[in-house]
């Protein structure tokens, strides 16, 4: 049994980042978030001086949002960010469209994504939303990325939001998957399908919490897509009602 780390997905606070990014870093770090993922944006200064940053901010960077033709491109700049980062884990997800279209494609870039990133010693990480949970040949799709041939070091990023509007229940479902769950984004939503700040929802987090223990999740990362709030004003709500439930 490990005691999770809280981290952020810094797509939470957009808008933060763009009108002062370092300060946000910092903001973020003296309210307790520990980790953080990246999604495209890296404030525009140099790998180096970011990695130092995040050190002077006891911050460890725990994921790198990024699309897939670049996952696939040992080449590609994300490669670099990663190493300099010391981040282990890039995640990605496909659209409904793309799954429909054709799914045994998906399934091709998947091995390659893999392929790629394991030689470059990292860790893809299929991150689901909530069209994963339809059904193709009486399975979801989700059930068939994890468990489809020459995916089996493909790991998953659980969302709580996601796996509920999928219909299923969230801790079960994540059950399945434990020993594949590295980071589990931590969302909550409303009885209305409204995504809301943890706690003013439907999702019981202690649940959660307990579960991340009991089975050796090592972060539990916020992401709040939408809110009424200025971003840092939701993280802030948000991680004290995290850090209540653990």
């Amino acid at each position: 049994m490990i005691e999770p780390k809280i981290g952020i997905q810094l797509y939470s606070v957009r808008e933060a980042l763009v009108e002062d990014f370092k300060g946000t870093l910092k903001k973020l770090s003296e309210l307790g978030f520990r980790g953080v993922e990246f999604a495209y944006n890296y404030g525009g200064i140099s790998p180096a001086e970011l990695a130092d940053f995040l050190k002077e901010q006891n911050l460890q960077a725990i994921g790198i949002y990024e699309n897939l033709d670049n996952i696939c491109n040992p080449d590609a700049e994300v490669y670099a960010q990663a190493t300099a980062l010391e981040c282990k884990h890039l995640t990605f997800g496909f659209s409904l469209v793309q799954l429909e279209e054709d799914f045994e494609n998906c399934l091709n870039i998947c091995r390659k994504a893999v392929k790629t990133a394991v030689a470059k010693g990292l860790t893809i990480c299929y991150h689901a939303h909530a069209h994963e949970f339809k059904k193709f040949n009486g399975e979801c799709y989700l059930d068939l990325l994890l468990n489809a041939p020459g995916l089996g070091k493909m790991a998953f990023e659980a969302d709580t939001c996601w796996i509920q509007q999928g219909g299923e229940d969230v801790v079960g479902y994540m059950k399945k998957y434990a020993d594949r769950i590295p980071l589990l984004h931590v969302k909550d939503v409303s009885s209305e399908g409204e995504i809301t700040e943890l706690g003013n929802g439907v999702i019981d987090f202690k649940a959660v919490a307990d579960f991340a223990k009991t089975d050796d999740i090592p972060w539990l990362s916020y992401e709040q897509d939408i809110s009424s709030l200025p971003g840092l004003e939701s993280a802030t709500l948000s991680i004290k009602h995290l850090k209540n439930c653990m």
